[in-house]
Formats: C-alpha cells, sequence, structure tokens
C-alpha cells in the first residue's frame, strides 16, 4: 500500500489555487462516508512518482493529514491539457 503526505488547505479563490500549483503542490479533495470532504494539498513530485505505476488509480492510498491516516481510493485525475501535469485529484474515502 502507498502512503502519501498532505496538508490542509484554505482555498477560496482561484488565485489561491494558482499559488498553491506554483509552489510545486497539487489540490486534491478527499470525499465519502459520514466525514466532511476535506480540502487538502499534495506535493507534485510524490504524486508524479504514484502516477507512473499503470495501477494507480485501483491502489487504496493512505494519506497522512496532520498525523491521522485516512485511506484513500484515486476517484479521478484533471490534467493541463499542454503540460500533461495533474492540476487536481480527488480522492474517494474508505469506510469500514
Amino acid at each position: 500500500m502507498n502512503s502519501i503526505e498532505a496538508t490542509n488547505r484554505v482555498s477560496k479563490t482561484r488565485g489561491d489555487i494558482r499559488n498553491i500549483r506554483s509552489k510545486g503542490m497539487v489540490p486534491a479533495i478527499i470525499y465519502g462516508g459520514t466525514e466532511e470532504n476535506k480540502k487538502i494539498t499534495l506535493s507534485k513530485k510524490q504524486i508524479k512518482t504514484l502516477l507512473e505505476k499503470e495501477n494507480f488509480l485501483s491502489n487504496i492510498i493512505k494519506i497522512n493529514l496532520e498525523g491521522k491516516e485516512v485511506e484513500v481510493l484515486p476517484r479521478d485525475i484533471s490534467y493541463h491539457p499542454t503540460s500533461d501535469e495533474p492540476i487536481h485529484i480527488d480522492f474517494l474515502r474508505i469506510v469500514k
């Protein structure tokens, strides 16, 4: 099982999202289950290494979010139209 570090994000405008991306981070969201949706940021470098594996969308990933581990399944990845860089990822929370 793969593991990745994440941080919470508070972004309200497109400019905030652009700043996150310019710092080498990828905005993402964790949804599902009974908990609230969580807006997070991930390292683009870590995401790219996971994306190189051909089974990224079918693997369970552990996201370390402020000392708490959340098991998720990647659901959707948005790519930049010209550079093919990941610009947003949706994760589905796995609930026992």
